[in-house]
């Protein structure tokens, strides 16, 4: 097994070498073969840049820097087809996906095509107010009803799966806005019959900086998306 580390960036300067560390850490204690994919929309803080040059004689770290395109799931596509790997892990590279967790993704991985993080199944919660996490919870909830998916937790990200996965499913459609493409992800894995499993995490609060994440904004696209899957989620499965 070689796993892919794909982490999409935008300005993460103060912590994104300490976070890449403590990937290295954990996956050289479990002696996994790796690589780390940075992939960084030309952050104005010079994240990217300051990877490269930190890790400038490590040859599993590579850094890649977009200056003509811009997004989320787009950046995950960009880091997906630039790995080698026949694992695929995503995270976010604020520590709100807490390295310590991959121990357990590794482990179940070996039994399933998918693992993936919950805050929502026992033993799983985010830091931070409460009424977010209620909200977010609701929302979740609310889209593994209407897309009939098994999933608790379809927007947030943490994922490790078989690369091997992707090959039936459209990529370019799912990968595409920002964290909608995860539960465009989920429900294309359903629909395939993957396996997948669920593991409670617990989502910290971000290392520095501020959350590109506006609630009240993607609640609103994310629930558009939802509705649009009832009736268009075999267009995410190639024909």
């Amino acid at each position: 097994m070689k796993v892919s580390f794909v982490l999409p960036s935008y300005n993460e300067h103060d912590h994104i070498v300490t976070f890449i560390r403590e990937i290295q850490r954990t996956v050289e204690k479990e002696k996994i073969d790796y690589e780390v994919i940075l992939v960084d929309d030309n952050s104005p803080d010079q994240t990217g840049l300051l990877v490269e040059e930190s890790f400038k004689n490590n040859k599993n770290i590579k850094v890649i820097i977009r200056k003509n395109e811009k997004g989320l799931a787009t950046a995950i596509l960009r880091g997906i087809n630039e790995s080698t790997g026949t694992h695929i892990v995503l995270m976010d590279t604020d520590f709100n996906h807490d390295p310590k967790y991959l121990k357990q993704f590794f482990e179940f991985s070996k039994f399933y095509d998918i693992v993936t993080g919950s805050r929502y199944t026992w033993g799983g919660n985010m830091d931070g107010g409460r009424g977010r996490y209620i909200g977010s919870m609701i929302f979740n909830y609310y889209l593994s009803f209407i897309l009939s998916m098994k999933s608790t937790d379809n927007t947030g990200g943490f994922v490790m799966f078989k690369k091997s996965i992707l090959e039936k499913m459209n990529t370019k459609k799912i990968f595409t806005g920002y964290g909608e493409f995860y539960f465009r992800f989920l429900l294309a894995a359903q629909i395939l019959e993957k396996s997948c499993i669920e593991i409670p995490v617990i989502y910290g609060l971000r290392a520095s900086g501020s959350s590109k994440t506006y609630f009240a904004k993607y609640i609103f696209i994310y629930t558009i998306e939802g509705l649009k899957l009832l009736f268009s989620g075999k267009s995410l499965i190639k024909k």
